[in-house]
């Protein structure tokens, strides 16, 4: 439980955050915005305010839970450290979500998709950095077909993914400062391509490397 700690102080922020502000919150709240920035779908405030801290709880769950089920569950040992900055960094994302989206509920100035592309650019830099250093493993990572049937194009994809994430990074936050729908397309072109290059380079990789073994 030591290990998460900063996973969980982050969970009972957000509770604490989202109990502080209901009182004060309108009935509907926006919890979507299209490619404009225009709010085009609205929750009622008590689903709304809770349902950050309720998703970053299911996925504690899921992300505590995963290691314990799978085949490779002593590689996770190998990066554990990675493992538990990642679910703090994603606990911090949707903290960031939540803030904001009572932020503009409450009626401040908040530019939405600029904090989300800025979040997800972040998200992908940091999870770039870390990449590489994930061992094999069948639920955490880059799964392909290929990646998952040979250890060495498993570590040779996420040395060339953990580079490309971090461009992606550094593209997204770029693109966050465009108008509304140039940053909306921008956003999807380069997580697109940076998956779509990944995948492939996996499927390269594999078929370089499927007779030479996995050392």
């Amino acid at each position: 439980m030591k290990k998460h700690g900063w996973s969980y102080l982050l969970i009972a922020l957000s509770v604490l955050i989202g109990v502080v502000a209901y009182p004060y919150l309108p009935d509907q709240m926006p919890m979507h915005w299209n490619i404009n920035g225009e709010v085009d779908e609205y929750w009622n405030k008590q689903y709304a305010v809770f349902f950050p801290p309720l998703l970053m709880i299911v996925l504690m769950a899921l992300f505590i839970y995963m290691p314990r089920i799978d085949p490779k569950k002593e590689n996770y040992k190998k990066f554990s450290s990675s493992y538990l900055i990642f679910i703090t960094i994603m606990n911090a994302f949707f903290l960031l979500l939540q803030c904001v989206t009572i932020g503009y509920s409450l009626g401040l100035n908040i530019d939405i998709s600029l904090a989300v592309n800025l979040g997800i650019g972040l998200l992908f830099i940091v999870l770039g950095n870390y990449l590489p250093r994930i061992k094999h493993n069948y639920f955490f990572g880059i799964r392909t077909p290929w990646t998952l049937a040979n250890e060495k194009t498993w570590r040779k994809t996420h040395q060339l993914s953990g580079k490309l994430f971090v461009v992606a990074g550094l593209l997204l936050v770029a693109i966050s400062f465009l108008p509304g729908v140039y940053k909306f397309t921008g956003m999807l072109v380069v997580i697109l391509t940076t998956v779509l290059i990944s995948t492939i380079a996996s499927y390269v990789y594999f078929n370089r490397y499927k007779n030479v073994g996995n050392n």
